[in-house]
């Protein structure tokens, strides 16, 4: 194992450099003394005056009160009021009405519900029969040509609404078309003569009604 001396260690230190350093450090201490504005001051042996600094104390601190409340009536809620207790064990128990028992109720004379209900009888609808021609009076039902209506050759056709009464006879005509005056007038005279209608009937009984009928006045060649 081997081992290190400094070459440095024992050895007296030389006069030049003990010279050396001496004119360092005298030339550092002129050069501060030397220095504008420093003044090194004399020992002062004046007086001391001592003030003393007041530290604040902390304030109070400002407490807001709330603002008065006005004193209000307190309800007691720690009792319920007394209330009668119904004992249900007396209470009858009703059965729901079934289908039956609403149709006895509505087809009697008794009472449902306590309400007097009367039978309920729903009428059919009645049976109307319209009048129509008299097949016996069939070859009556064509007017009279009216002759100055036939030399000059003119056809036509007359619409007319007739009142059959419960007879079958016509009591009422009026007219509703003609082409001519001859052909309503001959129209008007045959049916208040001549024709016969089966009446209307209502539940098989004869009542008024109003036809509406064409006529067709034609020459046959």
């Amino acid at each position: 194992m081997m081992s290190y001396v400094s070459v440095y260690e024992n050895k007296t230190p030389r006069a030049k450099g003990v010279l050396l350093a001496g004119a360092v450090h005298a030339a550092i201490i002129g050069g501060v003394i030397a220095m504008p504005g420093i003044e090194v001051p004399e020992k002062f042996n004046g007086p001391f005056n001592a003030i003393p600094i007041v530290k604040p104390e902390p304030s109070d601190p400002v407490i807001i009160e709330d603002p008065p409340r006005p004193d209000l009536p307190q309800e007691d809620h720690s009792r319920a009021p007394d209330m009668p207790i119904a004992d249900v064990r007396s209470i009858p128990i009703q059965p729901f009405p079934t289908y039956s028992d609403l149709g006895n109720a509505l087809g009697s004379s008794g009472t449902a519900a306590g309400i007097p209900l009367d039978p309920i009888q729903i009428a059919p609808d009645p049976v109307i029969v319209g009048a129509r021609l008299n097949s016996r009076y069939a070859d009556q039902f064509q007017p009279a040509y009216p002759p100055g209506q036939l030399r000059l050759e003119r056809e036509a056709e007359v619409s007319v609404r007739v009142l059959v009464g419960t007879d079958g006879r016509v009591k009422q005509i009026e007219l509703i078309d003609s082409p001519h005056q001859d052909f309503w007038l001959a129209t008007r005279k045959q049916a208040l003569s001549k024709w016969r209608f089966t009446p209307a009937t209502k539940d098989g009984k004869p009542f008024e009604s109003w036809m509406t009928l064409k006529v067709r006045f034609e020459i046959n060649s």
